[in-house]
């Protein structure tokens, strides 16, 4: 035996010998005395079995190693590029960043583990403060200037919550927008148009950053984690299943628009639950009645539901109201103040609202392409959609009524054939909602999820429409739809969460593997090593080098002897978040099949409770441990999703209806009516529905009254307060241009110094004055 087996052997007694004489009481605690365990095996098996010792190092440690990377500071966006891109395209946007105005603070560094270079961007407190006056950021006032948000402005920054100075007014979400904001504003000059060819050819006047982003210059961009706050988020929202969710927190940290969607789906799946229990209590009783109560019943349950539907969607309404009043969202500026879209093309010219040049693209060109273009080709494609479905359903019905054997086979050729139409026409649609080319982002989003939507409806319902009133099979509706809402939402949740989490980890495991080395069984840290490392790696500070002319740290190069593992580098491996539109996506189609085929599945509104109790924290653990985190947007509804939900309520009248009329019982509660009457009796009852939940909608107000009260008593006292302020300030001014009427916000003294009420200064630089919005 060689030198090195002895020692082992010599140490696996030593550990044998003291651990059998001692106890878990005689340690700290229970925990250490199971990790020396765990290690003294580990230690074992690698002895045994060297490759186990790396395999379990790298795959064990990825996620620790993500949470204790050495944070990287100076940065609140990140942009990375592709390996290989020219050293000339990255000074030419590095001179365009430098330049902009205002100025940003721009640090190039080299990621070692994915060969890529990166811009860490941040800017100083003075350039944030002036680009939130000029987005009109809403903030909180203070209770003595009567409370409730009004759009910040440098003037008044003393009259803000948290206006001790800028870094504690504004969180790491609002300097991740604002900083993004501001690299959205560098627009390509003339003469620039062939800077960076070949990849792609410039516009005058088109935004550099995100076009850079769309065609693959800029492989990803993305702001930073906070890690404090992100793992207060993960005990209070992902590990807690039953309590409710920290929605401030969420707007907070994610913004107003993720905010926004758990909120709605929380308010979805408790709604469910109305209708899920209704429906068990059918589903029980249709089991044992008989058929004339069965009868009854269907009809019953299919009007309840539709009603329920209809009164969920206007208690949200009110709900949204209060989360935006609550968010300061609630009183959006008109669409005219609003900046357009970054990708929005069009000729530069002056705003005749801003005074500031902008692109302007004629409407009537937007409607033509629009009415020739995209309206033909949508009802094509919907077209081919619906008769490539029904001909592989009647294929899949002659094969099972003739050959028997292998009956799967048509149906994997229409799930094949629907992902690539699915695929295909994502495509289409987002090429047709370029062309169109809408100012505003809201603008584009709604066109892209009419067009979406409409062919996922064709998609998704076309089977179900198939069976329901071709093949007018209620048993074999009720099988599809209970496979359908079941199978759709186990695959949904693991391809969400479960398979990006594992890619990542891989992803990870990779760098660790590359970042320490190969590990070696005789070079394989335990637990204690990799965390005194860390703390090694968090304390030191390596060299940087800031292209800005600032010495500062560069996150390439190693750290007194040891390799170092920062934020953001890791963060850049991780998963960019899709957005919104597909969870609502899913939840629009899982609406309908709870509300359009209510009568033939009881079950399916507490099948669709069950599984968005568990969607909730799936994506909840996406977006806490999966993803990149996503820039912020401020909304006041859910927008277009909000119509397409009034939109399928109103057809499931139609549906219901029809299948009543269908499915049988009308014509056994009554035998004696002819065709006639039956047509006549189902559309008297869906007039009735339809007037019911229109009497509805008017009967519940979209803002509840203790909302508008309250509303009213925070303008009332913001009036108050400007008035008890008036006077003292306009005595403090100096000059009769800062004189104006008491129906605005009063100004501060113009100076290049503001002073708080504790008559702390705040230095913030010469920033031209905007005036104040009350």
């Amino acid at each position: 035996m060689d030198s090195d087996t002895l020692i082992s052997g010599n140490n696996v007694k030593e550990e044998n010998g003291s651990s059998s004489n001692s106890t878990p009481g005689e340690h700290k605690s229970f925990t250490e005395f199971a990790r020396d365990k765990l290690d003294s095996a580990g230690r074992e098996l690698r002895r045994r079995l060297p490759i186990a010792g790396q395999i379990g190092a790298q795959l064990i440690y990825p996620r620790h190693l993500l949470l204790q990377s050495t944070p990287t500071h100076q940065a609140d966006v990140v942009l990375i590029f592709p390996k290989g891109i020219p050293d000339g395209m990255l000074l030419w946007l590095l001179q365009k960043l430098r330049g902009s105005r205002p100025r940003l603070k721009v640090c190039v560094r080299h990621h070692a583990s994915s060969h890529c270079s990166a811009f860490y961007i941040t800017a100083s407190d003075d350039v944030l403060l002036q680009t939130a006056e000029e987005m009109h950021l809403p903030k909180l006032l203070k209770p003595e200037f009567g409370g409730g948000y009004k759009e910040f402005t440098v003037r008044d920054m003393h009259c803000f919550q948290k206006s001790t100075s800028g870094g504690e007014l504004l969180n790491s979400q609002e300097r991740s927008a604002l900083v993004k904001y501001v690299l959205e504003a560098a627009r390509a000059e003339p003469g620039d148009e062939h800077a960076l060819e070949p990849a792609m050819t410039l516009r005058p006047g088109q935004s550099i950053v995100p076009a850079c982003v769309s065609r693959g210059v800029i492989s990803s961009m993305f702001p930073l984690h906070d890690h404090a706050a992100l793992d207060s988020l993960r005990k209070k929202w992902v590990k807690t299943f039953f309590s409710p969710q920290p929605l401030d927190e969420i707007c907070e940290y994610f913004g107003v628009k993720i905010a926004m969607y758990f909120a709605w789906l929380g308010h979805y799946t408790q709604s469910l639950t109305v209708p899920a229990f209704v429906g068990v209590v059918f589903w029980i009783w249709i089991g044992t009645a008989s058929d004339y109560w069965k009868d009854i019943a269907q009809v019953l349950f299919s009007l309840f539901n539709v009603l329920w539907a209809c009164v969920y969607l206007e208690t949200w309404k009110r709900y949204s109201n209060v989360l935006a009043y609550r968010w300061g969202t609630l009183d959006q500026r008109d669409e005219l103040l609003v900046e357009p879209r970054p990708l929005f093309q069009g000729e530069m010219s002056v705003s005749p609202v801003t005074g500031r040049p902008e692109p302007h693209y004629p409407a009537w060109r937007r409607r033509v392409w629009r009415h020739t273009v995209s309206l033909p080709v949508m009802s094509l494609c919907l077209a081919v959609a619906a008769g490539a479905t029904f001909a592989i359903l009647r294929a899949q019905d002659w094969w099972e009524n003739t050959i028997g054997y292998f009956n799967w086979i048509p149906r994997a050729l229409l799930a094949i054939i629907i992902a690539i139409e699915e695929e295909a026409y994502v495509r289409i649609a987002k090429w047709l909602n370029d062309k169109e080319n809408y100012r505003l982002e809201t603008k584009y989003e709604n066109h892209l999820i009419v067009k979406i939507a409409l062919f996922q409806f064709v998609n998704s319902f076309m089977s179900l429409f198939y069976m329901a009133f071709y093949l007018q099979d209620m048993d074999k509706l009720k099988e599809q739809l209970a496979v359908l809402l079941i199978t759709r939402q186990i695959i949904g949740n693991l391809k969400e969460s479960a398979l990006p989490y594992l890619i990542e980890n891989l992803r990870l495991a990779k760098i660790c593997s590359e970042v320490f080395g190969a590990l070696s069984p005789s070079k394989v840290q335990t637990s204690e090593q990799l965390a005194e490392l860390f703390e090694k790696e968090k304390t030191s500070e390596p060299p940087e080098m800031l292209i800005n002319g600032e010495e500062k740290r560069r996150d390439s190069e190693p750290a007194v002897g040891q390799k170092v593992i920062h934020q953001a580098e890791l963060e850049s491996q991780l998963f960019k978040y899709a957005g919104t539109f597909g969870e609502y996506l899913e939840m629009l189609t899982q609406l309908g099949h709870v509300v359009l085929f209510s009568a033939s599945f009881p079950l399916a509104a507490a099948c669709a409770a069950l599984n968005n109790a568990a969607e909730i924290r799936a994506d909840a653990f996406k977006l806490c441990h999966v993803m990149q985190r996503p820039f912020a947007h401020r909304v006041a509804t859910i927008g277009t999703w909000q119509h397409a939900m009034e939109a399928m309520v109103a057809l499931s009248v139609l549906v219901n209806c029809a299948l009543i009329g269908l499915s049988g019982p009308v014509h056994r509660l009554l035998p004696d009516a002819t065709s006639a009457q039956t047509v006549l009796f189902i559309a008297a009852l869906e007039h009735v529905v339809l007037i019911s939940v229109v009497a509805l909608r008017m009967a519940i107000p979209e803002i509840p009254a203790w909302l508008a009260t309250e509303m009213a008593k925070v303008e009332f006292q913001r009036r108050e307060a400007i008035n008890a302020a008036h006077a003292p300030i306009l005595s403090e001014c100096t000059s009769g241009e800062d004189i104006r009427s008491r129906d605005v916000t009063p100004p501060t003294p113009r100076c290049d110094v503001i002073v708080t009420p504790d008559r702390k200064k705040i230095n913030i630089g010469k920033i031209p004055e905007i005036p104040p919005f009350s």
